[in-house]
């Protein structure tokens, strides 16, 4: 008994001189129990350290001056398939094509510029702006070998770029490369002008660009009509192509179109530009349809001679926006069977731009549903509901 009792003696004397040497250590060097550093990280979780200053930063300031002007471009159009027969190539059924690209507004009343690439050969462009504010797109002129176009949306007092000097470009200086790359939204890639004055430049079979500024700011597929801009947040170019090793990704080669040579072609296509007309005000829901096959009838049950099969839901139209889908079937509209497809049309002709319309319609997946259409204004080019 009395050998233990030193022992103990000693067991507790060398713990308290570890806990004094532990707090010692947590007082000197910052050391923390488990519990306290939870405690802590809690704490600053809580309670973000304030914001450093970083002083000015002028390509933050550039971008917030000129990318308010820069808008997303979505296009609808219909293309003529091809297929060979006996050696010959004929006519094939009418496919939907569906693209995106990018612009610039460059007047507050609605005047974007853009690649000409961007909205050729289309029948529906929708300019939508980082605001989230959409509008219908008019083509007031193209220039194929340039590669621009103009496209005018009703706006008012809408942000727009200022136009820069293309011939006082440096090699070296910074460039500010804005678009909508393969639609994920507004997007920022900074890097310097490589090169000016490129002369000739074949992009594809079909596109020559007969003078280009070269940029390694990254540039990806839907920057196409996109600002290229300096410092100071002025567009010095419109952005139309990059040189990639396959997939389209970019390596560092981008080209724009310089904005002297953008003022020059502009000024011509407004010259020879006409007044536009109004936008027609014909109601469009978006759609191509036809009659329902007597066969699908029988194996939906529904009575012979009712329903209209919805061929092709058009993209960026009222009747995608309301979620009408391919293969849907109209059996009602505004609650009158559709014993004939001239009902649909009847309706639709009854009816003025921004109007409701009811759909009764059976889905693939065999459910009946009401879905309600905003009616919008049918684009000049389209020739169907």
């Amino acid at each position: 008994m009395r050998k233990i009792l030193p022992s103990l003696l000693f067991i507790i004397i060398g713990i308290l001189i570890g806990i004094g040497v532990l707090r010692w250590l947590q007082n000197s060097y910052g050391i923390l129990s488990v519990g306290q550093a939870k405690t802590a990280l809690i704490r600053m979780l809580d309670h973000p350290p304030k914001e450093p200053n970083i002083g000015h930063n002028p390509i933050v300031a550039a971008v917030a001056h000129i990318e308010p002007a820069v808008v997303n471009i979505d296009t609808v159009g219909e293309a003529q398939a091809t297929t060979m027969f006996f050696g010959q190539a004929v006519p094939g059924p009418l496919e939907i094509m569906e693209g995106k690209g990018s612009g610039v507004i460059i007047s507050p009343d609605g005047y974007v510029v853009t690649n000409n690439h961007v909205i050729a050969n289309t029948d529906i462009i929708r300019v939508t702006t980082p605001s989230g504010q959409k509008y219908d797109g008019r083509v007031v002129g193209t220039d194929p070998q340039a590669d621009i176009a103009l496209v005018k949306i009703n706006g008012k007092n809408l942000p727009y770029a200022q136009l820069g000097d293309s011939s006082k470009l440096k090699v070296g200086e910074w460039a500010i490369a804005i678009g909508d790359p393969l639609g994920v939204g507004t997007t920022v890639t900074v890097g310097v002008i490589s090169a000016t004055n490129r002369h000739n430049l074949r992009i594809d079979q079909s596109h020559i660009l007969r003078d280009a500024i070269q940029t390694d700011a990254a540039i990806n597929r839907g920057n196409s009509g996109g600002a290229l801009a300096n410092i100071n947040g002025q567009l010095i170019g419109i952005n139309t192509a990059i040189v990639s090793e396959g997939g389209g990704g970019n390596i560092g080669i981008g080209f724009a179109i310089p904005i002297n040579t953008v003022r020059s072609v502009l000024r011509t296509l407004i010259q020879k530009s006409r007044r536009l007309p109004p936008l027609p005000q014909k109601p469009f829901l978006g759609i191509q349809f036809s009659p329902l096959d007597p066969v699908i009838s029988q194996q939906l049950q529904i009575p012979p001679g009712v329903g209209a099969w919805v061929r092709i839901v058009l993209p960026s139209t009222p009747a995608a926006a309301a979620g009408l889908v391919n293969n849907d079937i109209i059996l009602k509209i505004d609650g009158k069977t559709v014993h004939s497809i001239n009902l649909i049309r009847q309706v639709l002709n009854s009816k003025k731009v921004g109007d409701n319309v009811v759909l009764t319609v059976l889905t693939p997946e065999g459910i009946r549903k009401n879905i309600t259409v905003q009616l919008g204004a049918q684009p000049a080019a389209m020739q169907s509901h």
